[in-house]
């Protein structure tokens, strides 16, 4: 099975004043504002395909822009690159997310996908009218798929009884590009998130954070997929800073991990408090100034702790012993801001296609 890289476009540039600083807001907890640059996300979008990314992934987030549009934007500054929509289930009925999925396959030409996210922040998707259990959002997520995915298939008008949907006489009047239907991604890390690939996905995303991890999760949700006479892929998010040498790479790392400290000092407790990554289900208690700021802290040493930093040969090394752990799906999150980040994440992709 061949290897798909995953990129990634954003409704506009990260926040800072000029490249270097840009560069270290990369690694910082996503700010809630996030305003809306049609022109940037038709240059990132062009930039993945050109730099041979098999797919571009749009995140989700109760206050940023719609990612269905955002996709459908993208499409018109691209001819080859798919186009991977993060999705919450719960928020929309899944009839109606179903014909946006099926909408943007089509204006595509067949480039759509999406990417179930059941939601690891209670604050956040409380935000969109959310109220139920993590528990009890998967528990509505296996309804809300049965329904999304009959929509994308049915050929002709339904019914559906279940404990959180019910529609009558439902049927999309047209069909998706992609037979039976484009794919669906389920990324999680709890046994529920697995079953619910096993049973719907194409593909798995976990956060496989060892090789033993790797080798362990695959072998287990493999087995669980044949359990429904399915097979699955799986997919990683490696975060990559790169130099022509491991040296300049562990540089470059030094300085952003210094010059981020300096640009999250500056940040207000509110901003910090209302990210994406701050705003998870074991923080939203978080209530004083030194509280929020040691997780804002937390979370950038974490992500510095996580990063593949070398060289390009280096980096796709050691992003191809997890790929022969058996993930087949590498989310490749590299800088950009410059030229020389652009060449070297080209370099890169290059490397891994080899």
């Amino acid at each position: 099975m061949t290897t798909e890289i995953v990129g990634g476009i954003l409704s506009a540039p990260a926040v800072g004043n000029c490249p270097q600083d840009r560069r270290a807001a990369h690694f910082l907890p996503d700010p809630r504002d996030r305003h809306i640059d049609p022109e940037h996300i038709r240059w990132e979008a062009h930039q993945d395909e050109l730099d041979g990314y098999d797919r571009s992934l749009i995140h989700i987030y109760s206050a940023w822009a719609d990612p269905w549009l955002i996709a459908s934007h993208a499409a018109t500054a691209t001819t080859r690159t798919g186009l991977t929509v993060a999705h919450r289930p719960g928020v929309t009925a899944p009839t109606v997310a179903a014909r946006s999925f099926a909408t943007l396959d089509n204006l595509s030409g067949g480039r759509a996908a999406t990417h179930i996210v059941i939601g690891s922040s209670d604050a956040d998707v409380r935000r969109d009218g959310d109220y139920l259990s993590k528990q009890r959002r998967y528990e509505r997520a296996r309804e809300y798929l049965e329904l999304f995915t009959r929509t994308l298939t049915a050929e002709e008008p339904f019914d559906y009884h279940g404990r959180y949907y019910q529609v009558e006489d439902s049927w999309a009047g047209f069909r998706p590009v992609q037979h039976p239907h484009p794919p669906i991604s389920i990324g999680g890390s709890s046994p529920a998130a697995k079953e619910l690939a096993a049973e719907f996905g194409y593909a798995y995303a976990g956060t496989f954070p060892t090789l033993d991890a790797a080798h362990t999760v695959t072998t287990e949700v493999r087995q669980l997929a044949a359990q429904h006479n399915r097979t699955l892929r799986f997919w990683k998010q490696f975060f990559v800073i790169l130099g022509d040498t491991d040296t300049e790479a562990q540089t470059t790392a030094d300085v952003l991990r210094a010059r981020g400290k300096q640009l999250l000092r500056e940040r207000s407790p509110e901003s910090v408090r209302s990210s994406a990554q701050i705003a998870r289900s074991s923080e939203r208690e978080l209530q004083n100034v030194d509280d929020i700021r040691q997780a804002a802290h937390q979370h950038l040493r974490n992500t510095f702790d996580r990063l593949v930093v070398g060289s390009v040969e280096r980096v796709a090394d050691c992003i191809d012993d997890y790929r022969r752990a058996g993930i087949d799906i590498l989310q490749v999150v590299a800088l950009t801001e410059t030229d020389d980040d652009r060449k070297l994440r080209a370099r890169l992709v290059t490397e891994l296609r080899r």
